[in-house]
This record gives C-alpha cells, sequence and structure tokens, in this order.
C-alpha cells in the first residue's frame, strides 16, 4: 500500500504539511471544509515532539485497509505510517482520529512501550475490568476466556460491537471503561486513554483508569533529554 499511495502523492499532493517534522499528505481532498494546517499545530500544542518518533509519515484519503476488519474504519497505524479517512464530520472528528493512531505509534516505540506496559500494570488494570464487565452483563456473551486475552481477536471485536451491541455497553461498562472501544483490546485500551486525556474528560479517566492516567501523564512529563 505505500509504494501505490507515493505514486498517488507525487501525482496529486499540491500542498506539504508537517507535524512536528514528519510529512503530511493529502491523498484525497478533505469532504468537509477543515483546516488541516490548524489540526496539526494543535496537535503539536498538545503532544512533545519527542514522543513522535514512532512514525514516518501521515496520508489522507480513502485505502482498502479501512475495510480488512470486517467492519468499516476510518483511521489506521501501519508500517510507520498514519493513515486517516479523508470523510470527517469536522475538524474535532479527524483530531481524535489522528491522536489515536499517534498513540498507537508511540506504544510502537520500545523506550516509550516500556513506560506503557513494562511492569504490566496498565494490563493488569485492564484485565481486571474485563473480568468484572463479564460479571456484569445481563445479555449472553463470550467466554471467560475471551475476556482474559488482552490481545485484538476479530471475532471477539465482532461481539462486542454487534452481538452485545455498543449501546448495550455503554451503559453496562460505564462504570468500567471510558468508552466501548476501550473493551476491544489491551492496545485499545491504552489509545482510547491517550485520547480521551487529551480531548475528553481527563479526570473521568483518572477516576475510572488510574492505573493508565498515570502511565499517560508519566508518558507526557518526560523530557526529550531522557529519549
Amino acid at each position: 500500500m505505500r509504494e501505490y499511495i507515493k505514486e498517488s502523492v507525487a501525482r496529486l499532493a499540491k500542498k506539504k504539511y508537517s507535524l512536528h517534522g514528519h510529512k503530511a499528505f493529502v491523498v484525497n481532498p478533505f469532504t468537509n471544509d477543515v483546516n488541516f494546517s490548524s489540526i496539526l499545530r494543535r496537535i503539536e500544542d498538545l503532544i512533545p515532539e519527542h514522543l513522535m518518533n514512532g512514525f514516518e509519515v501521515i496520508y489522507i484519503g480513502q485505502f482498502k485497509d479501512f475495510h480488512k476488519k470486517g467492519r468499516p474504519f476510518n483511521a489506521t497505524f501501519k508500517d510507520g505510517a498514519i493513515y486517516i479517512s479523508n470523510d470527517q464530520d469536522d475538524a474535532a472528528d479527524l483530531i481524535d482520529d489522528i491522536i489515536h493512531e499517534l498513540a498507537h505509534s508511540i506504544e510502537k516505540d520500545e523506550k516509550f512501550n516500556n513506560i506503557i506496559y513494562g511492569d504490566g500494570a496498565v494490563e493488569s488494570e485492564f484485565l481486571a475490568k474485563r473480568q468484572s464487565l463479564f460479571h456484569l452483563l445481563d445479555k449472553p456473551t463470550a467466554n471467560m476466556v475471551h475476556y482474559l486475552n488482552p490481545e485484538y481477536d476479530k471475532a471477539f471485536d465482532k461481539h462486542l460491537y454487534k452481538d452485545l451491541g455498543y449501546d448495550y455497553l455503554r451503559t453496562a461498562a460505564s462504570g468500567l471503561f471510558y468508552s466501548p472501544y476501550a473493551i476491544t483490546s489491551l492496545k485499545e485500551y491504552w489509545a482510547n486513554g491517550f485520547e480521551n486525556y487529551l480531548l475528553g474528560d481527563a479526570l473521568k479517566l483518572r477516576d475510572l483508569s488510574p492505573v493508565l492516567f498515570k502511565k499517560i501523564t508519566e508518558l507526557l512529563e518526560t523530557e526529550k533529554e531522557e529519549y
């Protein structure tokens, strides 16, 4: 996919953008009026430059990988590149997609991955919440073994958003997870938390997920010289 996009960029990109020195390209025009430059500057204000070594480039457009997980989605991080859909409701929709994928790029960096997951505390918090959710549900659900697997599982993801449904989970899991998507996997628990720490209700996140909140705070307070 990267080679195809590079060719598309060479043909179509008329204006260059950057995020802390990393190039960003609009391969397909936005479907709504958003100020991409302004959004990138806002993200620079929110996230220190030294946390952005885990990705190489951002591409905005329509990409086939958006449909590979069995349901449409509008952003992904793959092979050092962040891919974001050009179909965004507004600036807020775009900025949370970018920050969510930046969170995934940060956890790919070995130094920061160790801060996030090294002591196992975030995983323990996540799995404890999964277990609590299992016992709270009053609808038929998957076997406990699926709740104790921190990795992404396509079938379990489908069970959460289609069989149980996010509307139901939004209520059932409201005292455990910031949003239903945070239940999906340990990595999504991290990225959802990072996104909402910066853009959502940070105090709510602190109360729901104190270990995750502490890790994000620690990460954002690291100094450039340390890394």
